[in-house]
């Protein structure tokens, strides 16, 4: 009998081992992808120009659209006292327009695969951690059985990384402010003493 209480003792204390990584075929996709626009993305002209020196954001008193650029590109080549003044390149006006222009649907479809992409993760990972939640709910109940000690180390485990994880997710508690009806320093009139 005391042999079988050791090993049951060993069972609880050993950790339980986390299997390996594996490439899985989503990681094979997503690697597949990224190499895909990395390759395009490097045939866009200033793609990997040093943009350190750039304005973070470029803020306009009226919001200049591209409408107003064309018109403004229109007007240079028309009026030949503003083509005089070199205030405006229409070569490279022209170039920026078929730029945004080409560049916006991809910047969309960019963005709407971005919050397609989350959206799905999120969905799964939704689904997975309210089974594991189910699983985990059962196992602490099995874990209760004595004859049971195997199951007691992944609940411990479990256990544990719910806590490590739900510390993380919560925010930092401001420091308690004391109560409006507690004074901080000594009510007029009383003594100092």
């Amino acid at each position: 009998m005391k042999k079988r209480i050791s090993r049951q003792r060993k069972a609880v204390a050993g950790p339980v081992p986390v299997p390996d990584p594996v490439i899985t075929p989503y990681e094979k996709i997503a690697e597949q992808l990224g190499a895909a626009i990395n390759d395009a993305v490097v045939q866009i002209p200033g793609y990997n120009d040093d943009l350190s020196n750039a304005p973070s954001k470029h803020h306009l008193r009226t919001r200049v659209t591209p409408k107003f650029i064309g018109m403004t590109v229109a007007a240079v080549e028309a009026i030949s006292e503003l083509q005089g003044v070199n205030q405006l390149d229409t070569t490279e006006c022209r170039d920026t327009l078929q730029f945004s222009q080409g560049i916006q649907s991809l910047t969309d479809l960019l963005l709407g695969t971005v919050r397609r992409l989350d959206l799905m993760r999120r969905t799964k990972e939704g689904r997975a951690a309210r089974s594991a939640l189910a699983i985990y709910s059962i196992a602490k109940r099995v874990a209760l059985n004595p004859n049971n000690t195997h199951a007691k180390v992944h609940v411990e485990n479990l256990k544990a990384e719910l806590r490590r994880s739900n510390r993380a997710a919560q925010p930092a508690r401001p420091p308690s402010e004391p109560e409006p009806d507690t004074p901080d320093t000594p009510a007029e009139g009383g003594d100092t003493d």
